[in-house]
């Protein structure tokens, strides 16, 4: 499979060799979303690998804010260059769950419930995804999420993007404002793009505190601006500081009042930041970075501690992804390891209980395999491991543990670029602790999920 790889390519003369050769030459792949498709002339197979794995094209174009386009243009001299269709798309997601080692009569908490869950929808989407005017495009979306019952912004990331020169080599920089530390990521073994790209709202899942902050902890909780660049194609850099965004307006004047991860609130700034460096070499590709940001929250995590005290959570991360190319086919590889060291002052404080002192490791490996056009297989281990808490780790058993470690094995169909069917199984050796009982919180998900 042929690759656009090593410096910038100009999109003038990038846009005729791609459109000419993408059906070709590029594995047809879904989860891109259409209107970039319709923005730029191009097939969504163009800028995606494996959904939503960017391919080098993918990754200049997210780099640039999104704003490769062949329509037609409103121009009003100087002061107006829009395009004569707006950048609107829209998705759904279908899915059916069940616990595959679960009575129908109960769940794994021992309440009762319906083992088979049928969500219609599970999950649907609008999106504004595409170039507003020169040098700034956006991709934001509007969803109904189906395990909350309401609309809200889901994933916004909005670009001012640049090319220019730096030592004798090309950069491509900008400005960035999100609402999800890493949403503005390239690489898919980062937590806000990272493997299996759906999720099951019915399925049991670990102790919610046995992930960590950057593992999405703040998604939609925050409003962060940053910078980032891309120096010879080669060198990526991104420090992005977050405020907290809460849903009622307004910060609290006591935080001790208001409990729930709506409700937190970052004393000052959370810097995020990110650091890679990518290489293609042949038929494959490397990229090796390393990720982390730092956040204090006043009176405890939830706003339960004391005031004037706060929890600091300082994550670090390595990751790494590599694909070669078998002719038409792709294997991919991830990896991805967070280390979270939370200094618990406040709540400590509040409850003695509590140690003061904690850590947190979010480890995972990952692989794909795209047979041709049409067929996906991945498969994906993952492990939470790290300090024993009763007081802060609200385990049904009681235990305190954050540690478990399971696998996910993603079958997936694409009959169109904008159409994908996936059988989804995942399998816990081990949840919040217990290694007995663990497989009681196995599951299996079909999904359908539609872009248009």
């Amino acid at each position: 499979m042929k690759k656009i790889t090593g410096r910038t390519i100009p999109y003038t003369r990038a846009l005729h060799a791609v459109a000419a050769t993408a059906l070709g030459l590029f594995s047809l792949k879904a989860y891109a979303v259409p209107s970039f498709a319709r923005q730029t002339g191009l097939a969504c197979a163009v800028c995606h690998d494996v959904p939503p794995q960017l391919t080098a094209f993918g990754r200049q174009f997210k780099l640039d804010g999104y704003t490769l386009t062949t329509l037609k243009q409103v121009k009003s001299g100087k002061d107006l260059s829009i395009n004569r269709l707006p950048p609107l798309s829209a998705m759904v997601q279908l899915s059916m769950t069940t616990l595959t080692n679960e009575p129908a009569s109960k769940t794994t908490t021992g309440t009762k419930a319906q083992n088979t869950n049928i969500e219609f929808p599970q999950q649907l989407s609008l999106f504004y995804a595409g170039e507003v005017t020169p040098h700034i495009g956006a991709f934001m979306q509007i969803t109904y999420d189906n395990g909350g019952g309401s609309f809200g912004f889901d994933n916004t990331d909005v670009r001012y993007a640049r090319q220019s020169m730096l030592g004798g080599q090309s950069v491509a920089w900008g400005l960035d404002a999100n609402n999800n530390p890493g949403v503005e990521d390239l690489w898919n073994d980062t937590p806000a793009w990272s493997f299996p790209w759906g999720h099951s709202n019915i399925a049991p899942a670990p102790n919610g505190a046995t992930s960590t902050l950057v593992n999405e902890g703040l998604a939609q909780q925050v409003a962060g601006f940053g910078e980032y660049s891309m120096w010879n194609n080669a060198w990526y850099e991104d420090l992005t500081v977050y405020r907290s965004v809460l849903q009622q307006g307004t910060k609290p004047t006591n935080p001790t009042t208001n409990s729930g991860a709506e409700n937190q609130i970052i004393n000052g700034v959370a810097p995020y930041w990110r650091l890679a460096w990518q290489h293609s070499f042949g038929n494959n590709y490397l990229e090796v970075g390393t990720f982390g940001m730092h956040a204090d929250f006043l009176g405890g995590e939830f706003g339960t501690g004391v005031p004037g005290v706060s929890d600091q959570y300082t994550d670090v991360a390595v990751d790494s992804q590599f694909d070669h190319h078998f002719g038409n086919d792709l294997l991919t590889l991830y990896a991805s390891l967070v280390h979270e060291r939370q200094d618990l002052a406040s709540s400590h404080t509040a409850d003695p209980a509590i140690a003061s002192h904690q850590n947190l490791n979010n480890l995972r490996f990952t692989g794909t395999y795209q047979f041709g056009l049409h067929y996906q297989v991945g498969e994906s281990f993952f492990t939470n491991n790290g300090t024993s808490d009763q007081a802060w780790y609200q385990t049904p058993s009681g235990n305190g543990s954050p540690a478990s470690t399971g696998f996910e094995t993603r079958l997936t169909y694409l009959p169109w670029e904008n159409t994908q069917f996936t059988l989804q199984y995942t399998a816990y050796s081990k949840f919040d602790g217990q290694t007995a009982g663990a497989s009681r919180s196995n599951s299996l998900y079909i999904l359908a999920w539609f872009l248009w």
